[in-house]
């Protein structure tokens, strides 16, 4: 009787293929999905909202501000500086309807309505100094408007954007409102209304 011995090397390249081909199927699948989710994130990002800024009502905002420097030693206040720029005369600079005036040397405050927005970056006026940049709304419309902090990459020293409602409305719409948030800004609100 002949007796019939495996071929080893044919058994080895059957059991590799039998093997390899889940993880070919796996690996397939993975590519998949990982195609997918970056031509997602790439469709979200364009979007120019990845991330959703922080706000807060002005006077919150300080008292954070002063709630966390109030353990520390520290020779600069940054709820010192922002109180001052609110509620302090400062050198400033208003630009409403394309029209830029200065009052004061090296000027801190920017005062601009919705309007104005979109001609900012085109301005003629010192930007070197600005710290904090005061956006009016107005009326109801200016709520859908749209604020593209991307305007402001010419201003070096811009750390605060305080927007002052004279219409009712909440610190959502508000955040709403932004585009291109830069972590690098605070945002807080006041809504003057019934004042």
């Amino acid at each position: 009787m002949k007796k019939i011995t495996p071929n080893l090397i044919i058994d080895l390249i059957i059991n590799i293929i039998s093997i390899q081909r889940p993880v070919y199927c796996f690996a397939k699948r993975v590519t998949i999905v990982l195609v997918f989710t970056f031509f997602c994130t790439a469709v979200s990002a364009q979007n120019g909202n990845t991330v959703t800024p922080k706000i807060m009502e002005v006077k919150l905002y300080i008292s954070s501000l002063k709630g966390i420097e109030q353990n520390n030693n520290l020779s600069f206040s940054n709820a010192k500086n922002v109180e001052d720029l609110v509620y302090n005369l400062q050198p400033s600079t208003y630009f409403i309807a394309g029209e830029a005036k200065t009052y004061g040397e090296n000027p801190k405050n920017l005062y601009t309505d919705i309007a104005s927005l979109n001609a900012i970056s085109n301005a003629n006026m010192q930007k070197n100094n600005i710290e904090i940049v005061i956006v009016k709304i107005n009326n109801a419309n200016d709520l859908n408007s749209i604020i593209d902090l991307s305007l402001f990459s010419d201003f070096y020293k811009l750390k605060y954007i305080y927007i002052v409602s004279s219409v009712a409305t909440t610190e959502q719409n508000i955040v709403k409102m932004f585009h291109n948030f830069e972590e690098q800004y605070s945002i807080f609100y006041k809504i003057e209304k019934g004042e």
